[in-house]
């Protein structure tokens, strides 16, 4: 498997000193445990802060994509479909984060990309195994990560873009030799100029802002749940118990 992992120019959030992302660390990790070979990859400078750091995570190759002032998702995706990734076939699998940490990351570019490349995307992974069913070879089981600590298991065929949740358990040691000799190279990427639409013939309506009204608190109340007040060990651990049954995290046969 050919697996690439998109790297970014992160931020720390306490110092605002150049970082690595979590997420991003926690990618390479994954990519490491399936992909038999693994390349970041990075839209902009060669001399960019805190990229050349990812190396020391496990990647012996970053290339950083110049394409001017082209858009990172038609880069990258022209990066893909060019086979330049690797010589000896196309990219399989592509890594991401939940999103960057520059400070206005809206977090929407694996599904920018996925959907420039056709590709589908699934998003908040936090494991990963390829089948080694025979009939489907491009077939991955991968775990999703749900909100209050449910897990799913899905199925996706690849090639495919994974977005890795930032509390994966996949991060890999970091070695500054690793660092020093791993290889950053700058690439151009020949982007075809997307064609603007024509809006003369549009109808556009303007409207004044219409205040919606907030559902917040109606949705609060359905949620339920109840409120103890000093109960027994007894009573407070059968509530836990029946809680999380509820939610599908623990299975209890009565």
């Amino acid at each position: 498997m050919r697996a690439i992992v998109l790297l970014s120019a992160g931020l720390d959030k306490v110092s605002g000193r150049p970082a690595p992302v979590a997420g991003e660390i926690r990618a390479i990790g994954m990519g490491l445990s399936v992909a038999d070979s693994l390349a970041g990859v990075h839209v902009g400078a060669v001399t960019a802060p805190g990229i050349r750091e990812y190396g020391g995570y496990g990647l012996d190759r970053i290339v950083t994509l110049q394409a001017g002032d082209a858009d990172p998702v038609d880069t990258v995706a022209a990066y893909i479909r060019s086979g330049a990734a690797f010589a000896d076939g196309p990219v399989d699998l592509v890594l991401t984060a939940r999103r960057a940490s520059g400070g206005e990351d809206s977090g929407l570019f694996p599904y920018a990309l996925a959907h420039a490349l056709g590709w589908p995307v699934v998003a908040d992974i936090v494991g990963i195994d390829a089948s080694r069913d025979t009939q489907v070879p491009d077939l991955l089981e991968v775990e999703q990560a749900l909100p209050r600590g449910v897990r799913r298991q899905v199925q996706v065929r690849g090639p495919c873009v994974l977005s890795v949740h930032n509390m994966a358990p996949t991060v890999p040691p970091f070695a500054f030799a690793r660092m020093r000799a791993a290889t950053v190279c700058a690439q151009a990427v020949d982007v075809p100029a997307m064609p603007r639409a024509d809006t003369a013939d549009m109808n556009v309506q303007s409207r004044p802002y219409r205040v919606r009204p907030r559902l917040i608190q109606a949705q609060a109340t359905i949620a339920g749940g109840q409120v103890m007040v000093d109960p027994s060990p007894q009573d407070a651990a059968q509530a836990i118990v029946d809680h999380l049954v509820m939610l599908g995290v623990l299975s209890v046969n009565r």
